[in-house]
């Protein structure tokens, strides 16, 4: 049987080295998940000396760089065996690939402290950051496996955002740009939601998105903007009556398309609406 070993009282870091074994190393996606004080091994056998268990961040081994000054991980140790090990059996997709070296990085990074040098450090916000959240679990008690289940799952996420937010920077360079009465403007058809936010970080006053599937369009505006799309809105609705369009309060953000509703989509193309918006 397989088996990962960490340390008990498990941190971001040894999580992290887990849940990359679980998730890409081929076969090992069953593996059984045990624990160990730091600086011992599973039943007190030679580290290394069994391929069928893996000790990750325990002081200790192959994968371990507390034995080390240099500014290392053991996730970042694991990504490498890891990525290797597919080399001989199945590679990686691009994206795949692209979106966990972000992940790893940021984890190194905490592991190392560099997080002190975060401009957020000091805020409220900081504690919602993933390693916080461990670090919340370990203090409720939790028992170890759970932190590692809970953690894994919150990789998870943050795997798809990162991958979100990579193709939103790859399409970000095919939008369309216009000058609306605010500032300037992008759109695309897409169906990558995360786009809307990501072209607002980018300093985009405004962001649209028409669905490539049932046509649906999403209309963002940054909370910090002048942007009022009420006439939008009007305009919208006379034009393409049989549609649902919903405004929100803020008058910041004119949707189509949603989440938490089902709504008829516009017949209105991307360059229709993209006409209403330049004219505000």
């Amino acid at each position: 049987m397989k088996r990962v070993v960490t340390h008990v009282n498990p941190d971001l870091d040894a999580v992290t080295s887990v849940w990359l074994i679980k998730k890409f190393l081929p076969n090992w996606e069953k593996a059984e998940v045990s624990f160990c004080q730091a600086g011992s091994t599973f039943e007190n056998k030679p580290v290394d000396s069994d391929p069928e268990v893996l000790h990750v961040d325990v002081g200790l081994g192959k994968l371990d760089h507390h034995q080390t000054n240099e500014y290392l991980s053991a996730a970042k140790l694991v990504w490498d065996f890891v990525k290797n090990e597919r080399k001989k059996k199945e590679t990686i997709s691009p994206l795949d690939e692209e979106a966990v070296e972000r992940l790893v990085k940021v984890v190194t990074e905490v592991d190392n402290a560099r997080d002190l040098n975060w401009q957020e450090v000091k805020e409220d916000r900081y504690y919602f950051y993933l390693h916080g959240l461990i670090e919340g679990l370990r203090e409720l008690s939790f028992d170890d496996s759970s932190v590692v289940k809970n953690g894994s799952l919150m990789l998870e996420t943050i795997l798809v955002n990162l991958k979100n937010k990579i193709r939103a920077e790859e399409e970000m360079k095919q939008t369309i740009k216009f000058q609306s009465p605010w500032g300037e403007a992008a759109a695309l058809v897409t169906g990558n939601k995360h786009l809307l936010f990501f072209g607002e970080t980018q300093g985009y006053v405004l962001v649209m998105i028409k669905d490539p599937d049932d046509g649906g369009v999403r209309v963002y505006a940054r909370p910090d903007s002048k942007v009022d799309l009420s006439k939008a809105y009007d305009k919208v609705k006379k034009l393409d009556p049989q549609a649902d369009w919903f405004l929100h309060s803020s008058k910041k953000l004119l949707l189509n398309n949603a989440s938490a509703a089902e709504m008829k989509p516009t017949k209105l193309s991307l360059e229709e609406v993209i006409e209403v918006l330049k004219n505000g």
